[in-house]
């Protein structure tokens, strides 16, 4: 018997070790998994257009009805998006929306920070689990997909819109959010593309922050205005380094989100829709 438990002893060090190395090759496999998957997507869906040119630079006004899923009054789904594209934003690119829509319709945007390495679709399910550990084939994936989360609208209308990613160790997905704490990096990275089917929305970066899971920043609706400004403000006292910028109450905010070495921190990067396309 005791030689039994000797030899146990023995063995079972080995075994942590073969398991540990096992599932280390798994997780690394599953990152180039994921980096060959979203190379090719955005090799074949994407085409980047370094110069917008006068027609990607015209001034946008618009007025749209809410659809009713915020509870403030207001029924003006944008305010009017007057600047120009500021000289210094990332280049624009081209979508092929109508074939990768065949390929998964839960692709309702493509965010673009070519600064940080950042193009990815974006998905929305049911819920907010289905996409953690799938692919855009919804087939498993450590590295998960880019996503909304489930209760907003697909629109970009709500006033506080959360994308969703991992913080991948090889520096993939939302990993290089973090790079936006150096004063000197966000300088030179100041802006965010998104696009959709129906629109480009070009988001200009306010507040960079960790925050606890389930506090403030991850707010999704709001009673009235004052609410929401009171929201805003503490948003950008937040903001370490702090951006000088500024929200007014119609402003749409982006909250990119990514987990951290702490389980109950997110590192957050939120941004203000400064222009449009109709």
């Amino acid at each position: 018997m005791r030689k039994t438990i000797e030899s146990v002893k023995m063995i079972l060090p080995a075994l942590f070790l073969t398991g540990g190395i096992c599932y280390g090759l798994h997780i690394h496999s599953g990152y180039e998994k994921g980096q060959r998957e979203y190379a090719a997507l955005s090799d074949e869906y994407t085409t980047v257009i370094e110069e917008p040119g006068s027609e990607g630079r015209t001034i946008v006004k618009e007025n749209r009805d809410n659809d009713g899923e915020d509870v403030m009054q207001d029924k003006t789904m944008w305010k009017p998006l007057i600047a120009l594209i500021p000289e210094d934003a990332p280049e624009k690119i081209a979508v092929r929306w109508e074939e990768l829509k065949q390929k998964n319709d839960d692709i309702l945007a493509w965010i673009y920070i070519p600064a940080l390495n950042i193009s990815y679709p974006v998905l929305q399910a049911d819920d907010n689990e289905y996409y953690l550990h799938r692919d855009v084939n919804r087939e498993y994936l450590y590295a998960g997909s880019i996503f909304m989360d489930a209760w907003n609208n697909p629109s970009f209308y709500n006033y506080n819109t959360i994308i969703y990613g991992h913080n991948m160790r090889d520096g993939s997905m939302f990993a290089r959010l973090k790079d936006l704490t150096d004063p000197d990096i966000l300088k030179e990275c100041r802006y965010f593309w998104i696009f959709t089917p129906e629109a480009d929305l070009l988001y200009e970066i306010c507040s960079v922050h960790s925050a606890l899971a389930g506090s403030e920043t991850f707010t999704l609706r709001f009673e009235d205005y004052e609410n929401y400004k009171e929201w805003q403000d503490k948003m950008l006292s937040l903001s370490d380094p702090p951006t000088g910028e500024t929200l007014e109450y119609q402003d749409r905010v982006v909250t990119l989100s990514t987990c951290t070495d702490n389980s109950s921190v997110r590192m957050t990067v939120q941004g203000k829709l400064i222009w449009k396309t109709s």
